[in-house]
């Protein structure tokens, strides 16, 4: 683990060795620390080391320290963070009491080295007097104290060292805000007052309506898991469009005694999309822009994993090879294209259309299996196609149909080896024409 190693090195130096120089070699040159009071604070490793010195002046002898309940993540190549306590003790038992803090890192990678870049201290359960030493304690002398306007820059500076946006909600119903940060209201495009009026200040009117039941669910089990969690989901944006997020989180206590999560939001939009893309370009036909073979079988048999009843129909276009021979393979591409444009008009949005090679067609509708409706569509996609296919007077063009139904127990290869003795059935029949057959209980 990245962070764990440079924070035990740095340990090692700060509070066994208390070796100045070899403590300072693991912090960046623009290292932030925070202390458990809201006044300590070093703004960069200067100050940091200065103020290590003036406790080594005050402080003979080593300390021990343990590391527990770690947690550590990666938000990019270049930039890593990580959540544990830390126990620390004097060597020989005597100098003070053991106290805990709550830690949290983060480290980034500076020409190719791992630096450690801000470090803040949290619920510090038990104190070890006047001069506590932790690394990010640093005295009580009022002059080293920073004001409410410093404090307010410094959690600015911490907040702009984080990768994405920050979000803080409680884990109560619908995910009240507890706070969010510029970085974040900017990807959303709100003013705050604006967010607040539009979301009842919850998180579930932030997140599509489609992914609020998933992110519910993946954010309550991962918080009673392990008390984190790491999701991906779509956030509605002020002008309506929805940006894909990807959500890190971690369980907190409030200061009024609320349980909380805050996450990092990375906007991952571009690649979620990137994905889909390559995912399109591998299941879907480049001519005709409808699924291929591989994408048809793919969303079919997702469909059929739920044993709903169903229907297939099986598309051959008659004399497509006589179009190609009379009018070019320009002209046949364009009957293709137009035949998936026919088969679409005719689709629901849930129904499946695939060009499954050559001439061939594919369709597929889950839950429908009315006799009427079903030769309804048939007919009705033979007579568009051929009312299109009129055009080329020279050769006779028509479609022919094969319609398979299932009650949802029959698997993929059953229902396309019926539907294609269906379609062998209509062109032997004359062409231009649909056959149906009922398989419920084959």
């Amino acid at each position: 683990m990245i962070i764990k190693d440079l924070l035990t090195g740095f340990l090692d130096a700060y509070l066994v060795r208390q070796d100045l120089e070899g403590a300072a070699s693991f912090l960046s040159v623009q290292f932030v620390g925070l202390g458990m009071d809201a006044y300590e604070a070093a703004l960069n490793r200067e100050q940091f080391c200065s103020r290590m010195n003036e406790e080594f002046l005050n402080d003979s002898g080593g300390f021990c320290y343990e590391i527990c309940d770690y947690h550590e993540t990666c938000y990019r190549t270049d930039l890593c963070g990580a959540y544990c306590r830390i126990s620390v003790s004097s060597v020989d038992g005597k100098k003070g009491k053991a106290y805990q803090g709550r830690v949290t890192v983060t480290a980034s990678n500076e020409n190719g080295e791992w630096k450690l870049l801000q470090m803040h201290m949290s619920e510090l359960f038990d104190c070890c007097g006047e001069r506590a030493v932790f690394p990010i304690r640093y005295g009580c002398h009022a002059e080293q104290k920073i004001d409410a306007e410093g404090r307010k820059k410094l959690t600015e500076m911490l907040f702009s060292m984080l990768p994405g946006g920050i979000l803080g909600v409680y884990l109560e119903d619908g995910f009240p805000l507890y706070f969010i940060n510029d970085t974040m209201l900017n990807y959303l495009g709100y003013e705050y007052e604006e967010l607040e009026e539009a979301t009842g200040k919850k998180m579930k009117w932030m997140v599509a309506p489609e992914d609020w039941e998933r992110v519910q669910k993946t954010i309550c089990d991962g918080i009673r898991r392990n008390g984190e969690y790491d999701i991906q989901y779509r956030i509605v944006c002020k002008d309506g469009t929805r940006r894909w997020f990807n959500d890190k989180g971690h369980v907190i206590t409030t200061e009024d005694g609320r349980r909380a999560v805050i996450s990092v939001m990375l906007d991952v939009n571009e690649n979620v999309k990137l994905q889909e893309r390559l995912q399109r370009e591998v299941m879907e036909d480049s001519l005709t822009g409808i699924l291929n073979r591989k994408g048809a079988i793919a969303h079919i048999e997702n469909h059929m994993r739920k044993k709903q009843p169903g229907s297939m129909f099986l598309l051959d276009i008659d004399n497509f090879k006589q179009l190609n021979d009379t009018y070019g393979h320009q002209v046949g591409d364009q009957v293709l294209i137009g035949l998936a444009k026919i088969m679409r008009n005719n689709c629901r949005e849930k129904d499946v259309a695939a060009r499954i090679g050559g001439d061939e067609f594919i369709m597929f509708l889950p839950g429908c299996t009315s006799e009427e409706v079903l030769k309804m569509r048939a007919d009705r996609i033979c007579s568009d196609f051929k009312r299109a296919g009129a055009l080329y007077s020279r050769v006779d063009l028509s479609v022919s149909i094969g319609i398979a139904v299932s009650d949802g127990s029959s698997g993929f290869d059953l229902l396309f080896k019926i539907a294609d003795d269906q379609l062998y059935q209509a062109k032997k029949s004359g062409k231009g024409k649909f056959q149906y057959r009922d398989i419920a209980g084959i």
